[in-house]
C-alpha cells in the first residue's frame, strides 16, 4: 500500500504512506509525486514480487528504495533534495519493513515503514518483538533522533484505535509495543474505505512517534483503486525550504515585431528620460524602464511560476475528474461521521467508487493521448533532423533508467540485476583473457572475523611552528596543526 492506505508527509519530511497495489496504480502514484512533491512517500502492500528491473517504477526527481514481496512489500520515494540513508541492518527478510534515517540539518528522524499481513497471532507477536528490538537498537545508535513508525498494521483496538469497534491480538500487540517505547498514535480517523457494503471503516494505518507535538495529520481520498486513504503528516521541526518563489519571465524572441520596436525606440523622447534627474542612477533606471516597456509591447512573453513543473498531459478533464473524486470522498466521510442512515452512506460510498474509477480512467486516457500526440509529432519530423532529435532527447530525459542498460546474455536473455551484469562481465573477461590458468581453480579466501580499527587523529597547535622545516612553506598567519596522538581502537 502506498501507505496507501496512507500518505505521510513531513515538511522536510513530507512523509507519505499509502496502502496500494503499486503496479496497477502506477499512474496515480506518479501523478501524486508530480503534483504534491512530497519529501518522503511511503507505500505499503505494494503486491510486487522482486522484479528484475524496477526502472519503470521510478520517477524523475525521486529515488526509489524498496523491499518488495509477493502479496506484501513496502517502498519509499525519496525526493532528491532530501538527505536520506537506508538502514538495512534493522531489517529482517521475513517481514515487510524498511528503515531509513533522514537528516534535515536541524534534526534527525528514524522512519520505519511496516506492513503487517493477515497472518496468525504467532507471526504477529514475532513482528512486534522484532520491531521493539530494532527500535531499541536504533535509539541506542541514534540517541538524538526522533522515531516514527508508520504503515498498515491491520490492527483493531476498541480503547485505542478509531472507531472503537473491537479488539484483536494485533491491536493488543500494537498498543503494548507503543506503550513500551512511549510512542503516540496520531491517526484518529478511519483510513480504510470499505469495498464491500456492510463492512466498517476502520483505522488500520497508524503513525507512531516519540514527538507528537511536531506532527500534524490530515487524511485525503485514496489514490487510484486503493481502498486506503492517503495520510499526510507534516512535521514542524524542518528548516524553511529554500524553494524559489515568484515567477520567471520567458520572452518569445522569434515572434517579436522588431521593426515596430525599432520605430518605438527611435521616436521616443529620450532627452526627457536621460536628463530628467541630476542623479545618474535615476536616469539609468528610467532608461531601463523604457527599454522594458518597449520589449513588453513588441515581444510576446509569459510569466512562469518558479519551481513549477509543466504537466502538458494534465488537461481540464483530469482536473474536473479529480475534483469530483475528492468531493465524493468528502461527502461519504461526512455522511459516515454524522451516522446518517446506512442506505445513504452506501449511496455516498458507491458515488465515491464511481468517481474514483472514472478519475483513474481519465488519467490513463490523458497520458495515452499525450504520448500519441508526441508520437505523431515525431513521425511528422524528418528522421535525423534537428527538430526530430530535439524532441526525442526531451522525451528521453523524462524516463528513469539504470546507469547501465540491460545486457544480452549468450542464451539470448537479458541481464537486468547488478549481480547478473557483473557475472556476465566476468564471464566475458575470462573468455577473452589470454592468461593460461590451466586447471587451476581461483583461490578461496578464508573468512576474517576481524575488522579495520577506528583511527582517530587528535590535533593540537604547535607551540613553536617556526622550528618545523615545513613551516617556511606557509604564510606567517597560518596555524599549522600537527598530529598529537593516533588512537587505534577496535
Amino acid at each position: 500500500m502506498p501507505f496507501s492506505r496512507c500518505d505521510y508527509t513531513a515538511n522536510v519530511s513530507d512523509e507519505t504512506a499509502v496502502s496500494i497495489w503499486l503496479h496497477t496504480n502506477l499512474d496515480p502514484v506518479h501523478h501524486h509525486l508530480e503534483t504534491e512533491k512530497p519529501h518522503l512517500f511511503f507505500l505499503t502492500e505494494t503486491q510486487i514480487a522482486k522484479p528484475s528491473d524496477v526502472a519503470y517504477l521510478s520517477y524523475p526527481g525521486f529515488t526509489l528504495e524498496h523491499n518488495f514481496k509477493k502479496h506484501a512489500g513496502v517502498c519509499v520515494y525519496v525526493r532528491d533534495d532530501i538527505c536520506c540513508r537506508r538502514l538495512r541492518c534493522f531489517e529482517d527478510s521475513g517481514f515487510s519493513s524498511m528503515w531509513v534515517l533522514v537528516d534535515t540539518g536541524v534534526e534527525s528522524t528514524l522512519y520505519a515503514c511496516v506492513y503487517r499481513s493477515h497472518t496468525g497471532d504467532r507471526e504477529t507477536t514475532r513482528l512486534f518483538e522484532h520491531l521493539s528490538e530494532m527500535a531499541d537498537e536504533a535509539q541506542r545508535r541514534y540517541p538524538t533522533a526522533q522515531l516514527v513508525l508508520l504503515g498498515d498494521f491491520n490492527a483493531h483496538h476498541k480503547e485505542w484505535l478509531f472507531p472503537f469497534m473491537k479488539t484483536d491480538h494485533a491491536g493488543r500487540e500494537a498498543r503494548k509495543f507503543a506503550l513500551s517505547l512511549n510512542l503516540t498514535q496520531l491517526v484518529q480517523v478511519a483510513t480504510r474505505v470499505p469495498d464491500v457494503d456492510g463492512h466498517t471503516a476502520n483505522c488500520l494505518d497508524l503513525l507512531l512517534t516519540t514527538d507528537p507535538e511536531k506532527h500534524s495529520i490530515s487524511v485525503t481520498s485514496p489514490l487510484g483503486s486503493s481502498d486506503h486513504s492517503v495520510v499526510k503528516s507534516v512535521s514542524v521541526f524542518s528548516p524553511p525550504v529554500d524553494c524559489p518563489v515568484g515567477t520567471r519571465r520567458v520572452w518569445r524572441y522569434k515572434s517579436a515585431d522588431w521593426d515596430e520596436m525599432r520605430h518605438f525606440f527611435s521616436s521616443y523622447p529620450w532627452r526627457q528620460v536621460c536628463f530628467s534627474s541630476g542623479d545618474p542612477s535615476c536616469s539609468a533606471d528610467a532608461v531601463v524602464d523604457v527599454i522594458r516597456q518597449g520589449m513588453e509591447y513588441f515581444i510576446p512573453f509569459s510569466d512562469i511560476p518558479l519551481g513549477h513543473k509543466a504537466r502538458p498531459w494534465y488537461n481540464a478533464d483530469c482536473a474536473r475528474a479529480e475534483a469530483r473524486k475528492e468531493s465524493a470522498y468528502q461527502a461519504w466521510v461526512l455522511a459516515r461521521d454524522r451516522k446518517v442512515r446506512s442506505r445513504r452512506v452506501r449511496a455516498k460510498k458507491r458515488a465515491y467508487n464511481s468517481a474514483a474509477k472514472s478519475y483513474k480512467r481519465v488519467l490513463r486516457r490523458a497520458r495515452f493521448d499525450h504520448v500519441s500526440r508526441i508520437g505523431a509529432r515525431l513521425a511528422s519530423y524528418p528522421p535525423g533532423g534537428k527538430q526530430f532529435w530535439s524532441l526525442s532527447k526531451a522525451v528521453e530525459s523524462n524516463f528513469c533508467r539504470p546507469s547501465l542498460p540491460p545486457l544480452l546474455k549468450p542464451d539470448g536473455s537479458l541481464a537486468h540485476s547488478a549481480a547478473e551484469k557483473a557475472n556476465l562481465f566476468a564471464t566475458l573477461f575470462a573468455s577473452n583473457s589470454r592468461l593460461d590458468a590451466g586447471s587451476k581453480q581461483p583461490p578461496t579466501l578464508p573468512c576474517c572475523d576481524s575488522s579495520m580499527p577506528k583511527i582517530a587523529i587528535h590535533t593540537k597547535e604547535c607551540p613553536n611552528p617556526g622550528s618545523l622545516p615545513m613551516y617556511s612553506q606557509y604564510p606567517r598567519r597560518v596555524v599549522v596543526p600537527i598530529p598529537a596522538t593516533i588512537d587505534l581502537s577496535p
